[in-house]
């Protein structure tokens, strides 16, 4: 079972590939909109999350959890179910 640092660190490993900012500069009260992420790079991050994790994953994941920091608690508690 992945501990939610692993699955935060994965998350921002993914966003940083994607938007070319520094893992450091990702904070996980930052919303996925205000670190340059549309609709296309955000399907993006999340099939290389589902293989990473191996969780089944809907795009909506970034509405309901509009910040890295609630995703990261969201796929955290998905991985424990």
């Amino acid at each position: 079972m992945m501990t939610r640092t692993e699955i935060l660190s994965a998350l921002k490993e993914e966003i940083s590939r994607e938007t070319g900012l520094a893992i450091p500069e990702i904070e996980e009260d930052a919303t996925f909109y205000s670190l340059g992420l549309n609709s296309i790079s955000s399907v993006y991050i999340l099939d290389k999350l589902e293989k990473k994790l191996k969780l089944e994953m809907t795009p909506l994941f970034f509405w309901d959890y509009p910040t890295v920091g609630l995703l990261a608690d969201h796929l955290t508690s998905l991985k424990r179910s």
